[in-house]
């Protein structure tokens, strides 16, 4: 599926970080915002959260549960500052490539059930019923947004 390819991507941009000095990691966007170690590390602790939560409920025919945003994303932070620069692309890297080996056992039916997130059946940006196809496309945005604001430190 094209949109499995697409998230796959990510990996590749990930490779392109693989030459940040510890100081390049720990860049923020502005004083107030997230360091690029924050912001890859936020990313790969969602990819954790659909292949451990999301994925596992939607097989079972279950709706999906996102956690409170601003605490999960907390948590990511935080544990970032803990860890170097190479450790979270490492994990990153990891963490992208199972969850992208996983959706591409499951079965098209699987990857378009109409399902709902924390009890909304249908996603309010696009207008559709969410399913994990769905989901996809918007993590792929998730991370395009993320790619843009990292590209603009490195600059």
């Amino acid at each position: 599926m094209q949109v499995i390819k697409e998230f796959a991507s990510y990996t590749e941009w990930l490779d392109s970080l693989e030459n940040l000095s510890e100081s390049d990691w720990n860049e923020q966007i502005n004083s107030e915002k997230w360091s690029i170690k924050q912001i890859v590390l936020h990313i790969a602790h969602w990819d954790n959260h659909l292949l451990n939560v999301i994925i596992p409920s939607v097989k079972n025919g279950e709706g999906m549960i996102f956690p409170d945003f601003d605490s999960f994303n907390a948590r990511a932070t935080k544990r970032a500052e803990k860890l170097t620069g190479d450790a979270v692309l490492k994990e990153s890297l990891s963490s992208r490539r199972t969850l992208v080996n996983m959706l591409e056992s499951l079965s098209e039916e699987t990857l378009i059930f109409k399902t709902s997130a924390n009890g909304v059946s249908h996603d309010p940006h696009q207008g559709v019923p969410y399913s994990l196809h769905v989901i996809i496309e918007e993590f792929i945005e998730h991370d395009r947004h993320h790619m843009k604001q990292i590209e603009s430190i490195l600059k």
